[in-house]
């Protein structure tokens, strides 16, 4: 028997997935104000911007083993605790050094959301609604991101930037408190019907050893299924978040908008992840399918990349956001591949086989954001580097063809 309270337990995840979306893409309209008050270079300012996936990357794997040892709710209890002191510290910083050491410090405490989400999406909820559970938790990020993109630069424009910084302290404390006071592990797994276990009824939810954890990540890297995943969601993921890092200082320069407005427009690609991922997780639970879906996002994320550095820049700014918000609707099927991938393994095994896979989507988070600053800072071109993330978008395209179908096939009933 599945828990209603499994919605309470998706409620908090979705809240804590939300705000660290906020710190993750809410510096990045305050760029144009870096550049212009520091004397930085593009690539400099996206160092900054990419510094919280530095951290956020190289935490994934010591807190999937974390999660598999102590359970979802301590991690995510103790990270969040971190992230409340770079929020709070980055404001107050001076330089660009403490900028920097502060960005890195949030990044490390939002890193501790995502892996302990989905394996608790894997505890309470059963296989056919995991696609739907895993969408509304990524709807949570692009609401998150679309407030970063509206609220920071209006804040910015009435309070100046330290004090529309500070404000994203008040989610991470709420989220806090939540997780301290509704968050608990499943009593019972939510196996029935998962052929990935013996017992077709429920059982406990297992905490692994250290000796276990190692093992079990040991697991998960000698599958080649996993690294087809991976290279894919390493390109995917790096090409969307290089366009969210660079498009509000694209309209600010090319189409003479508003710092408040690129804001807001840049928020309409984020906007639409609030609908697409959940829709993209039902669609996948109503066919029982994945693959299609993924490779389907992928084939038109690749030309909205292309229309940004061919089309939008003869635009309007209103034709900018018509295709911001296109973009954003097409961009659902990225969850499935996080579905697949815990579908590959055990839920023992849930935060392990999430971590490595966030860990490769980070990498491209990290290396293409800055390799597309060095080339706006050598070309001077904002629809070269575009054209660049939609070569990137192909490449995913292309691996992703490789990649096994995990659903069942079998139709699930609305």
């Amino acid at each position: 028997m599945t828990s209603p309270y499994r919605w309470v337990i998706l409620a908090v995840s979705t809240l804590g997935f939300m705000q660290s979306h906020l710190h993750r893409v809410g510096f990045a309209p305050l760029i144009p104000i870096f550049i212009r008050d520091l004397r930085i270079s593009y690539a400099a300012a996206g160092t900054i911007m990419t510094s919280y996936f530095w951290t956020y990357m190289v935490a994934q794997i010591p807190i999937g083993l974390l999660t598999d040892r102590w359970g979802a709710r301590r991690v995510m209890i103790v990270f969040t605790i971190i992230l409340s002191f770079g929020v709070r510290g980055f404001p107050l910083s001076q330089s660009y050094g403490q900028r920097l050491l502060f960005r890195t410090l949030v990044g490390l405490g939002a890193a501790a959301v995502w892996v302990p989400s989905i394996r608790l999406i894997n505890e309470w909820f059963p296989p056919h609604e995991r696609g739907r559970a895993t969408g509304i938790l990524s709807a949570g990020g692009g609401l998150g991101g679309t407030l970063g993109l509206l609220a920071i630069p209006l804040l910015a424009e009435l309070w100046g930037w330290r004090w529309s910084y500070a404000s994203m302290v008040l989610p991470v404390f709420l989220t806090l408190a939540l997780l301290v006071l509704l968050v608990r592990p499943a009593d019972t797994a939510v196996e029935a019907g998962d052929p990935r276990h013996e017992s077709p009824g429920g059982r406990s939810v297992e905490k692994l050893s250290w000796g276990g954890s190692l093992g079990g990540l040991r697991r998960v890297l000698a599958s080649r299924e996993l690294w087809t995943l991976n290279i894919t969601m390493l390109l995917f993921y790096g090409a969307y978040f290089s366009l969210l890092t660079w498009m509000p200082a694209f309209l600010v320069k090319e189409l003479g908008a508003p710092q408040s407005r690129a804001g807001l427009v840049t928020s309409l690609m984020t906007a639409g992840g609030i609908v697409s991922w959940p829709l993209a997780g039902f669609v996948a639970d109503r066919l029982a399918r994945r693959k299609a879906i993924f490779l389907l996002s992928q084939a038109a994320s690749c030309l909205v990349s292309l229309g940004f550095a061919w089309i939008v820049p003869g635009l309007s700014l209103s034709g900018a956001a018509a295709v911001a918000i296109a973009s954003g609707i097409i961009i659902g099927g990225m969850i499935t591949g996080f579905l697949m991938v815990v579908e590959l393994f055990p839920v023992e095994l849930a935060g392990s086989a999430t971590a490595v896979m966030n860990t490769c989507s980070f990498v491209g988070s990290l290396i293409i954001p800055v390799l597309l600053g060095r080339i706006i800072d050598l070309t001077g071109s904002f629809p070269a580097a575009f054209a660049t993330v939609g070569a990137v978008q192909a490449l995913s395209l292309a691996i992703a063809c490789f990649t096994r179908e995990t659903g069942t096939g079998r139709k699930r009933p609305i």
